[in-house]
């Protein structure tokens, strides 16, 4: 991609957005492309964050490890994604261990170059503000369904908030467009594949959803969503 096309790219994004024309060509002038094939791992947790990346295509889980080994997903980041969100303005760890869903495209910004185009610039410092207080929101809901529904319910709503972030919305459903196997979505809700093996027979049976190797789809009236 070459810069015309990389700055196509940046007004696409809504943290680049409201920026000029002028500001976008020097955070432009600080990113470095790179692809990684599927499975590929950008980053483990608990390693000096020296790097921010900005998502162009594909997909990326983020996950944590539990003391007993055990992977619990975090989130899972689309096209204009900017993470990690903890770690931008350096000197601490990475939170989580970051792995590629799909192959994929992104741009890494250096941590301290980064910290100087924020020192520079109010405009992107207020926009990432409001970038990472949008994303704390997100989290914090997606906490509180994990600790106050039954599994059922987890698993519903988990999925519903990866549709409405990352997935495509029509007049019938929200749809989920990725490869998701029921282990992830154990990793995210906290149990086993097999109770989300089973909850999801249920709700095929049910009419819910459908689950396919590369797409989930919610169907809105047996979710009695308007």
């Amino acid at each position: 991609m070459d810069n015309e096309q990389l700055l196509t790219f940046l007004r696409g994004v809504p943290l680049f957005a409201p920026l000029t024309e002028e500001e976008r060509n020097s955070i432009a002038s600080v990113m470095s492309r790179r692809t990684m094939k599927k499975r590929g791992i950008l980053f483990y947790e608990g390693e000096l964050c020296t790097a921010i990346y900005l998502l162009e295509y594909g997909r990326v889980k983020v996950y944590k490890t539990t003391e007993d080994g055990r992977e619990q997903i975090v989130n899972v980041l689309q096209e204009g994604d900017l993470f990690p969100h903890v770690g931008m303005f350096g000197g601490s760890p990475y939170p989580a261990t970051a792995e590629t869903l799909e192959d994929t495209v992104l741009y890494s910004i250096n941590v301290g170059e980064l910290t100087r185009l924020l020192e520079s610039n109010a405009r992107l410092c207020i926009r990432l503000l409001q970038i990472l207080e949008s994303k704390i929101r997100e989290l914090q809901r997606r906490l509180s369904d994990v600790l106050s529904k039954d599994m059922r319910e987890k698993i519903v709503n988990t999925l519903l908030s990866l549709a409405r972030t990352s997935g495509v919305e029509t007049e019938e459903a929200h749809e989920i467009h990725m490869e998701l196997t029921h282990q992830d979505i154990a990793s995210m809700v906290g149990t086993t594949r097999e109770t989300v093996s089973r909850t999801i027979s249920q709700l095929k049976r049910e009419g819910v959803l459908q689950f396919d190797p590369q797409k989930i789809v919610l169907y809105k009236k047996k979710l009695f969503l308007s």
